[in-house]
């Protein structure tokens, strides 16, 4: 098979696209999402254990190459194939997600995704934006590290040689599974989300200053215990950054 000049780093290893099914426990009664199809490699090994599998692949070339390589299971309706932009195109009815998405969009797309109801998702990610998703403190602990958690529960399954993929990118992959169940119990998730962002934008700056300019920009009353005065925002767990937006009044 020729391969092309991709937009993103798609599956050759099969033995690694069946595991990553299996990460996911697909049945027949599952229909799944799968977005950045590439070469068809994990579809194929979709398609063996779900229902119905729908396909967004934003590369005229690859769509052609899948539309002929599933056109019985197309003709079957257990393909379904969007030729677009996942982070454009309304997603399709489904309840798991298993994909290995090109890195360049990790982020929007994961809370894209996070905001559709769904069982499971089991992604591939590059291995230093999968160690910043589960990270609880240090160095790669962040704003999207305490988000997600208002959305769901991830972890890490399995490293990938970067082998596996081709084009071959300058570093290895993780295999993540992200459980629709939060974490940290949040109100009002998008007031959350922006108190997040402004937080770690400032993450040099004591917590107690930084809350002081939020509370000022947005308008919001807000009481930071004194024990987190002097912190920085990579010093708070998740669950502390939930309990103290838990106090705010609007």
């Amino acid at each position: 098979m020729k391969l092309f000049r991709s937009k993103g780093q798609y599956i050759v290893a099969k033995a690694v696209a069946r595991r990553i099914t299996e990460y996911a426990s697909i049945c027949r009664d599952d229909t799944v999402l799968e977005v950045g199809c590439g070469t068809g490699v994990l579809t194929s090994s979709l398609l063996e254990k779900a229902g119905k599998v729908c396909g967004i692949e934003v590369d005229a070339r690859f769509v052609d190459l899948l539309e002929k390589k599933f056109r019985k299971e197309i003709e079957e309706e257990r393909f379904v194939l969007i030729h677009g932009d996942a982070l454009k195109v309304d997603f399709p009815p489904f309840n798991k997600f298993v994909s290995n998405i090109p890195y360049s969009i990790s982020s929007p797309l994961t809370f894209k995704l996070l905001k559709h109801d769904f069982k499971i998702a089991v992604v591939t990610y590059q291995k230093e934006f999968a160690e910043r998703l589960v990270a609880r403190r240090g160095r790669k602990y962040g704003r999207l590290s305490v988000a997600i958690r208002a959305y769901a529960t991830p972890k890490v399954l399995e490293i990938v040689d970067r082998r596996a993929f081709k084009p071959v990118p300058s570093v290895n992959s993780a295999i993540v599974m992200l459980v629709k169940k939060p974490e940290i119990e949040v109100e009002n998730v998008e007031l959350f989300e922006n108190f997040i962002r402004f937080c770690f934008s400032k993450r040099r700056k004591k917590f107690g200053k930084i809350v002081r300019e939020w509370t000022a920009k947005e308008g919001i009353s807000l009481t930071v215990p004194e024990k987190f005065e002097n912190f920085r925002p990579e010093e708070l767990s998740p669950e502390d950054f939930a309990a103290i937006l838990q106090s705010a009044k609007v």
